[in-house]
């Protein structure tokens, strides 16, 4: 390190100083400040809002969960509210498990004979049969707390805001396990998913209404026509298709919803390539945002701050290793040292502010993983996803 210039070591640590250590630690900052605001100004939503709540859950091959995707449904506290399961051409039981439940009138439940291949299809064939006022999906293998249906809808009391996404967390592996994997993935969830959002909502930059988890108006998604389904990551494309409208999102952190997650690395790279893969072609899709003019300006830099950050950072970052071996190999390992150190402060700044900003403070506890995600997790993910959106390029194609 001592062999190295002003301007080299400029050229060297550039992208982690000016992108990566300034927006974790300015973005901490932010959160707790603001956190503090809200203590003594607190949002107010309006008090006995329950509009008509029509609750789709598409299932596809879901005959292990669909009973407690159903009983959790039920359990929710909401009054005014239908549930619609539609059973998206299933080989397995799902239809014939989810059949009492709809002999005793407490669910509408739609078969369609062929599989569609997609989520999109078979959202948009339960819309049909859905008289709430509000739409709420969830995904079959997502269980909703008992007061989640009222708190994801309270915000849409505000007349700003047409989408709410909900908190969703993770309750354990798909199949019971709670391994490393899956623990790394539920403090990528705290990270990624509560404390993003929480910033992107509160900054208006929201882009993403979970699929897992989330509540519309019905008349904004029926305005649009319906789910397009020419992207893989339907979520993500109706709710660009809003922010292109200038409607607004919203992210509930207290509308608690706990999901199963991939508990073998196989299954876990399957998943993470198709989310890759929807992401780009959604992007690509709706390029537009940059070439018309009329979008509204927060939406616009939302987009192209995911764009620099997700893809051409991640890009730039394998090219700057790669520089660093053939320009400084003779010094590369002070330099990854100090890299790492860096990484490591910028991720254990971010998990104290996410354990400290969650209502359940067992969070916190998730801090011995820190090391784990900067060396291992993150790294490995970058991997999987620079071969997705290689993949993408090519035009593989991925189904639900």
């Amino acid at each position: 390190m001592s062999n190295l210039t002003i301007s080299e070591f400029t050229l060297i640590y550039w992208p982690l100083l000016a992108v990566d250590f300034a927006r974790s630690v300015g973005k901490s900052i932010f959160l707790l400040s603001y956190a503090v605001y809200r203590k003594i100004r607190p949002i107010r939503f309006k008090d006995g809002f329950l509009p008509k709540l029509s609750l789709l859950i598409p299932a596809h091959n879901e005959e292990k969960i669909i009973v407690n995707a159903i009983e959790s449904a039920l359990e929710t506290d909401y009054p005014n509210k239908e549930i619609i399961v539609i059973d998206d051409g299933s080989k397995d039981k799902t239809y014939q498990l989810a059949y009492p439940y709809y002999q005793r009138g407490l669910i509408k439940l739609l078969h369609r004979d062929v599989a569609s291949g997609s989520k999109a299809t078979a959202l948009n064939y339960g819309l049909v049969f859905a008289s709430g006022d509000v739409v709420s999906v969830v995904d079959a293998d997502t269980l909703l707390e008992r007061n989640s249906l009222r708190e994801i809808v309270r915000p849409l009391s505000n007349s700003d805001i047409s989408a709410v996404s909900g908190n969703v967390r993770i309750l354990r592996g798909e199949h019971g396990s709670n391994n490393l994997l899956v623990k790394l993935q539920s403090y990528e969830y705290l990270i990624s998913l509560e404390l993003g959002r929480r910033f992107s909502s509160i900054m208006k930059t929201l882009l993403i209404i979970s699929g897992a988890f989330g509540a519309f108006w019905k008349e904004n998604v029926c305005s649009l026509g319906e789910y397009d389904k020419d992207t893989i990551t339907e979520d993500f494309d109706i709710t660009f298709k809003m922010r292109k409208l200038g409607k607004r999102l919203y992210f509930a952190d207290k509308a608690v919803s706990w999901t199963f997650v991939p508990e073998t690395w196989k299954d876990w790279r399957r998943q993470r390539l198709r989310w890759t893969k929807g992401q780009a072609e959604t992007l690509w899709k709706h390029r537009n945002v940059f070439l018309k003019k009329g979008f509204d300006s927060r939406f616009v830099i939302a987009v192209f701050d995911m764009l620099f950050t997700d893809i051409i950072l991640l890009f730039v970052r394998f090219i700057w290793i790669g520089y660093i071996l053939f320009m400084f190999r003779n010094v590369f390992i002070y330099i990854f040292a100090f890299s790492i150190i860096l990484y490591m402060i910028c991720e254990f700044v971010t998990i104290i502010t996410a354990g400290v900003l969650s209502p359940r403070k067992n969070d916190l506890k998730k801090v011995y993983l820190f090391p784990v995600v900067v060396l291992f997790y993150r790294p490995y993910y970058s991997l999987i996803r620079l071969k997705a959106y290689i993949d993408w390029i090519r035009k593989k194609r991925s189904v639900w």
